[in-house]
């Protein structure tokens, strides 16, 4: 599928569920003046929604719904029975029971189906995945959007702003850090903060903690 094809794809499936399936027929809405409009259709995981738009499309039928999306859940679950990584049981009951997908699920998919991706939100980014050679860099932001950016933006990201190394542990003790580091990371993402190295600590906390989900 050509880029130009791929982002038509796109564009057709977000109007249909922004909008719901408008009927083409004129006729048909002239005969049938009286029949209730198209109910918006926003009973589905939007986050991954979002990914089933980057890596399995063709899923995405106008009849897509909450059911099925499940069974989708449950088909990827069943393939990261075959993969290592500590947070495997977190990330399956995720995926299987509840409504919506987190970042921690998110980044198992991204492995499960090579893509690179990094989210970002209020001065923090976290690589999500990353995959050498992969010809393709998303972003995720905190509103579940994915967009596909260049690598420029992840220089840019890394240039100023502060980067999560482990999104299962985003920040460690207080005993870890040094006052100079926690004022440092406070800058870093946009906090004006004065006071102890607790009080720098707690800020800190609260910011990462609001950006991760």
């Amino acid at each position: 599928m050509s880029k130009l094809e791929n982002e038509t794809s796109l564009s057709q499936y977000y109007l249909h569920f922004a909008k719901g399936n408008k009927r083409e027929n004129d006729m048909s809405i002239r005969r049938f003046k009286n029949k209730k409009k198209t109910e918006l259709n926003n009973n589905y995981d939007k986050l991954f929604f979002n990914f089933l738009l980057i890596v399995r499309i063709e899923l995405l039928t106008p009849d897509y719904n909450k059911n099925t999306e499940l069974k989708f859940k449950y088909d990827f679950a069943h393939k990261m029975e075959n993969m290592k990584f500590k947070t495997k049981e977190n990330v399956i009951n995720n995926l299987c029971y509840d409504d919506n997908i987190n970042l921690k699920t998110l980044s198992a998919l991204c492995v499960l189906f090579s893509k690179t991706m990094i989210y970002s939100c209020n001065n923090i980014f976290a690589m999500l995945n990353q995959c050498d050679g992969a010809p393709l860099l998303y972003l995720v932001k905190k509103d579940l959007s994915i967009t596909c950016v260049k690598e420029d933006t992840l220089k840019a990201l890394k240039g100023s702003g502060f980067e999560i190394q482990n999104i299962d542990k985003p920040f460690y003790s207080i005993a870890y850090y040094k006052v100079n580091d926690l004022k440092t990371i406070c800058a870093q993402i946009g906090l004006n903060v004065d006071g102890t190295k607790k009080v720098f600590y707690e800020k800190m906390v609260q910011h990462v903690s609001n950006a991760i989900f």
